[in-house]
C-alpha cells in the first residue's frame, strides 16, 4: 500500500485521490486479491519485505525466486482470459502462465482484442478459420498454458464447454466426457445422440444440468487407469482424480486456508518489533511522556508504550518526578512484554542497565568465537569513548553499523541497485545511505534529520541537498535511491551507452570518426569518480578533439548543464540541440 499510494498507478487509477486515501485503496484491494497485488507492483515486489534476512541476497535472486513463486500460484489459481481482457489488474497475471512471460502475454491480449475482445472456447486460442479469428498463441505455446486459462461456464450459451472452466487440460477432454458419461450410465447411443444435438461438450454439460457431479465419486478409477495403462500405454490415474475434483468443484482454492495471525504476528506488524529486536532483557532508548511521583509512562521510537513503577526506578530515595522530567530520553531495560496490549514493564535500575543484553542466538557448542566477539565489542567501547558518540542503531531492515568502507564492501557482492542504511559522522541528526551505482562505483547520500522527537529517533522529515523531501526512510529509498537506480539502469542498456572506461570511450569515438571523417558521434560511459554521473562524449568529425559533457543522474531524471532531461531520448535530442546552439555561437 505504501509502494501504491504515490506511485504513477495510483495517479492513473484515482487522480483525484489524495495518498491517504489510495493508501486505503491498496489495502483495500490487497484483501481483496494479494496475487493481484504482488503481480501489479512488477520490479518493485523486492522492495516488500518476506523475510528478515531477505537483503543478504542479490536482488536478482530475491526477484528470480519471487518469480518462481508467482508461477506457481498463479497457474495453480488460473486466470479468466476474458477478465484479463478488461481489467489490467487481472492481465498482469498473464506473464506467470506456463507458456508465457510479458512478451506472449502483451501479444494475447491485443491478438484477442483484434479477434473482437472475447474468448468462447480455449481452442479458440489457436485460432478458428470457420469465425475468421486469428491465432492467439501457436500449438505449443497453447499446450502450455491451455488448463491454466479459464473460461467461465455459461450454462446459457450451447458453445460453451465445462470443461473450458477447469484444470482439465483440453488433451483430456475427451476422459472427462467419458467419465460424465459413466456417471450418468449413457451408453454409446445416447451419447451419439447427445453428441449429435449438442456438442462435444453436451455430455458434461448434461451432468451439471442435472447437479450430477456427485455421481463421479462412484465410478472406479482404479480399473479405468488400469484399462489405459494397458490398451493406450497411457498412465492417468492422477489425471483421473484431478477430473474427478473439477467435476465436482472447477478451480476449487487449492492454497492454504486462511490464518488467524497470532499475537505475536499482529505486534510484529503494527510496531514492526519482532523477538529478536524486543525481548526481556534488552536495553532500549525511551522518551518520558508522564511522570508521577510513583511510576512513569515512556514511549519508544516503535510507538510502544512502557511503565516504570517505583521499584523499578533508580537507586534512590527521591520521587521519580524530582529524577525525571517529561521529554527526557533515557534509557531502560525491558523486564515483561504484554503483547496483547502492546504495554511494556521497563527498569531503570543501575545494576539492570549495566547487565548485558541477553543474546537470544541459538548457536552449537564451539561454533562461535565468543572471546573475539567481546573483543570486537570491548574495541567498538573505546571507539565510542574517544569520539564522544554513542553508536546509532536503527530499526529498518536495510540499516548496518558500517562506516563508508564497510558499506562498500558489504554491497561488493549485491547487485546494482542495492542499498544500506548506516550511521552518519556529522551526527545524530544525519543519516549516511550508500548504494551502489554500478560494479566497484558506491554513491554515499548525506540525509539531513528534522522534526525528531528524540535523540534516537529517525526524524520526521529527510531531507536530501536541500532539494529532495521524504517522510519516512522507505520512501526515500524507493522514490530517490531506486528512482536513480532505474535511471542508471536506462542509460546503461541504451545503445549509445559504452561499458568502457572514459579512456576507451574516447578510443572508440576517435576510431570511428576516423572511419567516417564527416560524421559527428557521441556515446555515453561511466564516470567512476563521480558517483552518480556519466559522461557525455563526443566528437564533431575527424578534425575535432574529444569533448566530454558530465550527466547527473537525479530521481526520475537526467540532468544536462543543469537541465533534467526525464529519459534518454530526450537526453540525446536536448544534447544535440545544446550542441548545435554552441557551434552556433562560435560562428
Amino acid at each position: 500500500a505504501r509502494l501504491y499510494k504515490d506511485s504513477p498507478r495510483a495517479a492513473v487509477d484515482h487522480p483525484g485521490l489524495p495518498p491517504l486515501t489510495r493508501y486505503c485503496v491498496a489495502l483495500a484491494k490487497y484483501m481483496q486479491n494479494p496475487m493481484k497485488e504482488y503481480a501489479a507492483l512488477g520490479k518493485d515486489i523486492v522492495s516488500l519485505s518476506f523475510h528478515p534476512c531477505q537483503q543478504l541476497l542479490p536482488e536478482d535472486k530475491v526477484r528470480k525466486t519471487l518469480d518462481t513463486a508467482m508461477v506457481d500460484m498463479v497457474n495453480l489459481c488460473g486466470v479468466d482470459i476474458n477478465e484479463a481482457i478488461s481489467d489490467p489488474y487481472t492481465a498482469a497475471l498473464l506473464p506467470y502462465v506456463c507458456g508465457l512471460g510479458h512478451r506472449k502475454a502483451s501479444a494475447v491480449l491485443k491478438t484477442i482484442n483484434t479477434n473482437g475482445g472475447v474468448v468462447n472456447t480455449r481452442d479458440e486460442l489457436v485460432g478458428d478459420l470457420d469465425q475468421q479469428k486469428l491465432p492467439v498463441v501457436g500449438p505449443r505455446v497453447w499446450n502450455n498454458c491451455a488448463s491454466f486459462l479459464m473460461i467461465v461456464y455459461d450454462s446459457s450459451s450451447s458453445s460453451s464447454d465445462y470443461l473450458d472452466n477447469t484444470r482439465v487440460h483440453p488433451e483430456d477432454y475427451e476422459l472427462g466426457r467419458k467419465m460424465a458419461a459413466d456417471a450418468l450410465e449413457l451408453d454409446e447411443e445416447d451419447v451419439k445422440v447427445e453428441v449429435d444435438e449438442g456438442g462435444p461438450g453436451a455430455i458434461v454439460r448434461k451432468l451439471i444440468k442435472e447437479d450430477g457431479q456427485e455421481k463421479v465419486n462412484d465410478l472406479i478409477l482404479e480399473e479405468y487407469a488400469e484399462q489405459l495403462e494397458r490398451n493406450y500405454n497411457q498412465r492417468k490415474r492422477a489425471t483421473l482424480e484431478t477430473i474427478r475434483a473439477e467435476l465436482l468443484q472447477p478451480y476449487e482454492e487449492l492454497r492454504k486456508d486462511f490464518a488467524i495471525l497470532s499475537n505475536d504476528e499482529i505486534f510484529t506488524m503494527l510496531t514492526g518489533e519482532n523477538k529478536d529486536s524486543l525481548h526481556e532483557g534488552v536495553t532500549v532508548s525511551i522518551n518520558i511522556r508522564v511522570v508521577k511521583e510513583d511510576f512513569i509512562i515512556a514511549r519508544l521510537d516503535s510507538g510502544l508504550e512502557g511503565k516504570v513503577e517505583a521499584q523499578d526506578g533508580p537507586n534512590s530515595n527521591m520521587p521519580l518526578n524530582r529524577l525525571f522530567s517529561v521529554g527526557q530520553t533515557t534509557q531502560a531495560k525491558v523486564l515483561e512484554i504484554d503483547r496483547s496490549s502492546f504495554t511494556l514493564r521497563l527498569s531503570l535500575r543501575e545494576e539492570a542497565l549495566r547487565m548485558p543484553n541477553k543474546n537470544l542466538v541459538d548457536r552449537d557448542y564451539g561454533t562461535w568465537d565468543v572471546a573475539q566477539e567481546n573483543k570486537d565489542k570491548d574495541e567498538l567501547r573505546e571507539k565510542d569513548k574517544a569520539t564522544g558518540r554513542s553508536r546509532r542503531v536503527v530499526k529498518h531492515p536495510l540499516f548496518r553499523p558500517f562506516n563508508s568502507t564497510q558499506a562498500e564492501e558489504y554491497l561488493g557482492s549485491q547487485a546494482s541497485g542495492d542499498v544500506v542504511i548506516r550511521p552518519s559522522s556529522k551526527g545524530n541528526d544525519h543519516l549516511a545511505v550508500t548504494w551502489k551505482v554500478s560494479d566497484g562505483v558506491y554513491q554515499h547520500i548525506d540525509v539531513l534529520e528534522l522534526q525528531k522527537e528524540n535523540e534516537f529517533s529517525v526524524g520526521r522529515q529527510l531531507k536530501i541537498g536541500g532539494k529532495y523531501t521524504y517522510s519516512d526512510l522507505d520512501e526515500l529509498i524507493v522514490d530517490h535511491v531506486k528512482a536513480m537506480a532505474k535511471k542508471v539502469d536506462e542509460m546503461k542498456t541504451h545503445e549509445k551507452f559504452q561499458g568502457g572506461s572514459k579512456a576507451d570511450t574516447d578510443k572508440w569515438l576517435t576510431t570511428y570518426t576516423e572511419a567516417n571523417p564527416k560524421r559527428s558521434v557521441y556515446a555515453f560511459c561511466l564516470d567512476s569518480r563521480h558517483p552518480g554521473y556519466f559522461f557525455l562524449c563526443f566528437k564533431a568529425g575527424q578534425a575535432a578533439r574529444v569533448n566530454a559533457w558530465p550527466v547527473r543522474i537525479v530521481p526520475n531524471a537526467f540532468e544536462l548543464m543543469k537541465s533534467p532531461y526525464p529519459d534518454m531520448k530526450a537526453l540525446c535530442n536536448g544534447f544535440k540541440l545544446r550542441h548545435m546552439s554552441e557551434m552556433s555561437k562560435r560562428g
